[in-house]
C-alpha cells in the first residue's frame, strides 16, 4: 500500500500556485473589501438634493430673450456657491 499523501501528490510536470498564489489573492480580496467599505461610508455622507432651476439656461446666458451678455455676469452675484457639499 502506498501512503495517501503519495496518492494525491502532484506530478513533477504540473505547476500549482501554492502559498504565494493564495496570499496574493487573499491580499487583493482584502484590499477590495476595504475599498468597498470605505466607498460605502463616503456615499452615505453625501447629502444630494437636486434643485430645479427657476429660470431656463437660455435666460441665464442671454440667448433666449435678446438681452446682451451683461445679464449673465450680473447673475454671478446671486448664484449659490458651487462645491462638493463637504461641511
Amino acid at each position: 500500500m502506498t501512503p495517501i499523501a503519495l496518492q494525491f501528490a502532484l506530478e513533477d510536470d504540473k505547476v500549482a500556485p501554492g502559498l504565494l498564489g493564495f496570499t496574493v489573492v487573499a491580499v487583493i480580496a482584502a484590499a477590495t473589501w476595504l475599498l468597498l467599505k470605505s466607498m460605502t461610508k463616503q456615499l452615505k455622507r453625501v447629502d444630494f438634493e437636486e434643485k430645479t432651476p427657476d429660470r431656463t439656461t437660455a435666460d441665464r446666458t442671454g440667448d433666449g430673450d435678446g438681452a446682451t451678455g451683461d445679464s449673465a455676469n450680473s447673475d454671478a452675484d446671486h448664484r449659490e456657491p458651487q462645491g462638493n457639499g463637504a461641511k
